[in-house]
C-alpha cells in the first residue's frame, strides 16, 4: 500500500478492526481506513473498475472464494491486480470463467499465494 492514494481494509472481527485502527494511528497512516464488515459486500458496492489492487485473504474454510473473486474482478481497474491467499492452487482453467488469469503463483507452507489479472478482451 506504499504510495497508495487511499486504502480500505474491511474486516469482520471487531477485535482485529480495533487493533488495525490502533496500528494506523500509531503509524500515522492517514490514507488508510478500516471498516468492520463483509469484504465481499464491500467489493460488490465498490464502483466498477475503481480499484487498482484487491487483497483477498478469506478464512481457508470459506465457501466464498468464487463469489469474492467475481466481486473483485468487477471492481478491478483494467490494469489492476487481485492478490488471493487460498488453501489450494487456482489455475487458469478455474479462473477464466471468473474473468481472471493467473499472473504469478507461490506456495509457502499451507498457503497458495496468487497474483491475478483480469482477462483482456
Amino acid at each position: 500500500s506504499r504510495g497508495a492514494a487511499s486504502v480500505l481494509l474491511v474486516e469482520q472481527e471487531a477485535g482485529l478492526v480495533e487493533r488495525l485502527n490502533q496500528l494506523c494511528r500509531r503509524l500515522q497512516a492517514s490514507t488508510v481506513q478500516v471498516r468492520r464488515g463483509d469484504g465481499v459486500a464491500a467489493l460488490q458496492h465498490s464502483a466498477p473498475a475503481s480499484l487498482d489492487l484487491v487483497l483477498l485473504d478469506p478464512p481457508f474454510e470459506s465457501p466464498h472464494y468464487a463469489t469474492a473473486l467475481k466481486a473483485a474482478v468487477r471492481a478491478l481497474a483494467p490494469q489492476g491486480f487481485v492478490y488471493l491467499e487460498a488453501p489450494t492452487a487456482w489455475d487458469d482453467e478455474a479462473l477464466a470463467p471468473l474473468g481472471l488469469a493467473l499472473h504469478r503463483h507461490l506456495k509457502a507452507g499451507a498457503v497458495h499465494a496468487h497474483l491475478l489479472r483480469a482477462l483482456v478482451g
